[in-house]
């Protein structure tokens, strides 16, 4: 082969390289982007959401854990004009009138076929139902036997005398679930009654005192550290506290949304992933990542199959309005070292 016939040979191939170089970083430049925030106890939902709806729609969706609910939405309105994020998964109904009131949300008011109108609970149609739960009295029932002691029905049962030192609930100021409880009571007992049941349960706290949240509070169930708690039903199903129940009588009904931020530099793809969140394949992917109910009836159960049923639910009070941070500087100030 001539060196002329060679250099010829090269420059094509260098050519070839090129394009294939420019054509691959385009891709990469045009490939939509999706970022996905959320509260970090919904991390294993949102990561396997975002994985699937990349999948499916040929982007590249990632979720960006990020603190509690509450911590999340006070983010999200600070950052409301120029947000790192586009949609928002886990906004807890008890605090979401805060986007509404900041103008933090995109509203698109559509409807999403399958999913029934009693779950919408945002008038506005800012934040689309994605799961729900029940929190209520869950109890040791072995121990409780064992001390001769029936098991507590109602709030008011857990102010008794027999279930002094025996109860708990996770600490409003670090956990998401306590800040539900309290949105439980107050919803129940209005504001000022709920203050005044929630000191008069105060004496009946165990001795290790309101757990930072979840975990610590299931270890103590697990240790016999506590026997009563307010927290999730969820806790009658778990394998790791077996002889724990839960008092069917009444629950709160704890609900999350996924909603599309108004100033999202991809709302367009923002909407299509709250459409997908909402689809049978997405909320199938609710249960087994997240340990709530799907809001489709035809979605998949697994993790909460047997999951107790309460007789009636509460839903949140929304004439309280959005005052979860109120409510933890109260709680701190009044009832942990009051």
């Amino acid at each position: 082969m001539s060196i002329r016939t060679l250099l010829a040979v090269l420059i094509i191939v260098a050519i070839i390289v090129s394009i294939y170089l420019a054509f691959t970083a385009y891709r990469q430049t045009s490939v939509k982007k999706l970022v996905i925030v959320g509260p970090a106890g919904i991390s294993d939902l949102g990561t396997a959401l975002a994985k699937k709806f990349s999948e499916k729609y040929g982007v590249n969706a990632t979720f960006v854990p990020l603190g509690g609910a509450v911590e999340m939405v006070n983010e999200l309105v600070r950052n409301k004009d120029n947000p790192p994020w586009d949609v928002a998964i886990g906004v807890p109904e008890f605090y979401y009138t805060v986007l509404i009131d900041k103008d933090v949300l995109y509203c698109p008011g559509i409807k999403i076929e399958g999913i029934p109108q009693e779950e919408y609970w945002d008038p506005h149609m800012c934040v689309y139902p994605l799961d729900k739960s029940y929190i209520g009295i869950v109890y040791n029932a072995s121990a409780l036997a064992k001390m001769g002691i029936q098991p507590p029905r109602t709030l008011d049962d857990l102010l008794k005398p027999e279930y002094k030192g025996l109860i708990t609930y996770p600490n409003p100021v670090q956990s998401g679930t306590g800040l539900a409880v309290l949105s439980w009571i107050m919803s129940v007992k209005g504001e000022e009654g709920g203050w005044t049941y929630l000191k008069q349960l105060k004496g009946q706290i165990a001795k290790i005192g309101y757990p930072s949240g979840f975990t610590p509070l299931r270890n103590a169930l697990k240790r016999g550290e506590v026997l009563i708690a307010l927290s999730w039903y969820s806790h009658a199903i778990d394998p790791g506290t077996p002889n724990m129940k839960a008092s069917t009588y009444s629950a709160f009904l704890y609900r999350e949304g996924v909603a599309v931020l108004k100033n999202s530099k991809n709302r367009e793809l923002a909407v299509e992933f709250l459409k997908f969140a909402l689809s049978k394949e997405g909320q199938d992917l609710v249960d087994p990542y997240n340990y709530m109910l799907p809001v489709r009836p035809d979605a998949v159960i697994q993790n909460n199959k047997g999951l107790p049923k309460p007789e009636s639910v509460v839903v949140y009070n929304p004439a309280l309005g959005a005052k979860a941070d109120e409510w933890r500087l109260r709680w701190q100030r009044e009832i942990a070292s009051g």
